[in-house]
């Protein structure tokens, strides 16, 4: 009976390892594939160009938009933040489902894609432009909105780059907030109570700045769950700018 009875433990515990091991496994390989895709992706974004300034060459972004869009038509831009490891292609799919769990090659993938509201224009010129994208608890994707809860790194990383096929921009980040839903970070269109919709986020803000012309160029928020909540809790973690159009170089290392 002690030796059936350590058998069938035996099996319990083989089967308990072997379920943890293919977790394992399956968060591993899920990690690898965005990592790879975006890897990929990655060699349409660069090329070397001469500063002049410098005797050595110096990487820019400068996007292969014809090649970007031949690997996928829905990728619209490509999102940079400073100081953190987020560096994806942001698509735009027909609605706001699939890339919650189809990659910006479209495969199957739990952590998705960054993505942009269905119903924004894709050339960001609404009022607010709201771009999605997960956290997830071995990181990637917005893992890393949650560095600007420091206030600290919120100071010192003022701004982060989206580049799109007809303009790039440098996002002057204003605020940093956690919320749900309700927020008025959420509001697409201001009409006609733009500073009174641009106050109420700054007033529901965790951290604020202030910036040059802001009342001049659109906004775009950034939205990702509040991993200190839960994966299905509502609340979210929003990080707020405007786009200012920018023309100059932008460098890789810069």
């Amino acid at each position: 009976m002690k030796k059936l009875l350590y058998r069938i433990l035996f099996v319990i515990c083989l089967g308990i390892f072997l379920f943890s091991a293919w977790q394992l496994y399956t968060i591993w390989a899920g990690s690898q594939q965005v990592k790879n895709e975006t890897g990929q992706l990655e060699s349409y974004l660069k090329q070397p160009a001469a500063d002049k300034t410098k005797e050595e060459e110096v990487e820019v972004f400068s996007p292969d938009w014809a090649g970007l869009q031949t690997q996928n038509p829905d990728i619209i831009a490509w999102i940079i933040i400073p100081g953190t490891d987020i560096s994806y292609p942001i698509v735009q799919g027909a609605d706001n489902e699939y890339y919650l769990n189809y990659t910006a090659l479209k495969e199957y993938n739990r952590r998705g894609a960054i993505f942009v509201d269905a119903q924004a224009a894709s050339d960001f010129t609404n009022d607010n432009t709201i771009i999605y994208g997960h956290s997830v608890d071995v990181g990637g994707m917005f893992t890393s909105l949650k560095d600007f809860a420091d206030q600290a790194f919120f100071d010192s990383h003022p701004y982060y780059w989206i580049l799109t096929p007809s303009q790039n921009y440098r996002v002057e980040i204003t605020e940093f907030t956690k919320g749900d839903g309700s927020n008025a970070a959420y509001t697409t269109s201001f009409g006609d109570y733009r500073d009174s919709v641009i106050q109420t986020i700054k007033d529901q803000a965790m951290y604020s700045r202030t910036v040059d012309n802001p009342d001049q160029y659109p906004y775009v928020t950034l939205s990702t769950c509040d991993l200190d909540y839960g994966f299905s809790s509502p609340q979210r973690l929003i990080l707020t700018g405007i786009l200012e159009p920018w023309y100059e170089p932008i460098p890789i290392n810069g």
